[in-house]
């Protein structure tokens, strides 16, 4: 039992190496939204129902979303194709994301069919300028 605590803690510990590894992507010059997308330029957040501050370590989108396919991955990726194809999200009509809708989500946690995000989702307190700037990112991707 304790050779596998072990081993499920050195997988842990790699996997968090591969992450913070994979969050530290470089970003050109006055990029603020792929600065937001890796954590470079930390944001406020918090969970829904919570209104303690999230860790900045926890609050990179890159945490969650990364450009894999949805179903190989926890969140769905903040991709063009993801995020402007129309499609059906957790059971909802069909709807897309537009810049409006996208900042909806980020700070309230509500789709752009008026779903409510997974719990799990941090609810950002982010400015005008940083939510666009991530807009323009995610959406050139």
């Amino acid at each position: 039992m304790r050779r596998l605590r072990g081993d499920v803690a050195s997988g842990l510990a790699l996997a968090c190496l591969a992450l913070s590894v994979h969050a530290q992507q470089a970003c050109g010059p006055g990029d603020l939204g792929c600065a937001i997308f890796t954590g470079e330029h930390p944001l406020n957040a918090h969970l829904r129902d919570d209104s303690r501050a999230l860790p900045s370590s926890t609050t990179r989108c890159i945490n969650c979303h990364a450009a894999t396919p949805a179903s190989a991955s926890f969140a769905p990726p903040l991709t063009h194709d993801a995020l402007l194809g129309e499609t059906r999200r957790r059971g909802g009509p069909l709807s897309h994301y537009d810049a409006a809708a996208f900042c909806r989500a980020l700070e309230d946690g509500v789709d752009p069919a008026g779903v409510l995000l997974r719990k799990a989702m941090p609810r950002y307190r982010l400015n005008d300028a940083e939510c666009a700037a991530l807009w323009r990112f995610v959406t050139s991707r």
